[in-house]
């Protein structure tokens, strides 16, 4: 099922609704969403999305998650963020009780779509509505931090390469 903001946002709102009925306590719960539906979330791309993925979620309500189809299972995601993303995790404007929702920075964005280069990541960072939100000065950073991160040699020498034709192209 195709998703935009609107549905994504539905969501999002319903796990919160149902962790409110499971856990009345005070506490508070987070998940970190990343990809196409954190770019559609962010407002730099409008296309709709298959999915919603998650790089980082409370114990708590993962088995919910799981029911609202927000896929976990995004560990290859985790080696192209360098250690420090949660520093930049920008919150989900949206009006939860239970579980804050954030999203990665444009910039882990783009490092990660930068590490994949599947068609539709390519699109969605020549996206101007991407490149020109940059803070290149950072994205130079992360490049450099995830270079010396869990990559291979292959696949560091591909995102370096890749990125060295991005900014020619973009910035």
């Amino acid at each position: 099922m195709e998703m935009n903001k609107a549905e994504i946002i539905k969501r999002l709102m319903s796990v919160d609704n149902d962790m409110s009925l499971l856990d009345t306590t005070a506490d508070t719960y987070s998940c970190i969403i990343v990809g196409g539906s954190a770019l559609v979330l962010l407002e730099k791309i409008y296309r709709s999305t298959h999915d919603i993925d998650s790089i980082n979620a409370s114990d708590e309500i993962k088995q919910l998650l799981e029911i609202y189809n927000i896929n976990m299972n995004v560990s290859a995601y985790r080696i192209n963020f360098p250690d420090d993303y949660l520093n930049r995790i920008i919150p989900i404007d949206i009006p939860t009780k239970k579980v804050k929702f954030y999203t990665v920075s444009l910039e882990d964005l783009v490092v990660s779509k930068l590490c994949s280069m599947r068609d539709k990541d390519v699109e969605d960072i020549e996206n101007e509505l991407v490149y020109k939100s940059l803070d290149w000065n950072l994205l130079d950073k992360l490049i450099d931090d995830v270079c010396y991160g869990m990559l291979s040699d292959f696949d560091r020498n591909a995102l370096v390469i890749n990125y060295n034709h991005y900014k020619e192209r973009f910035k």
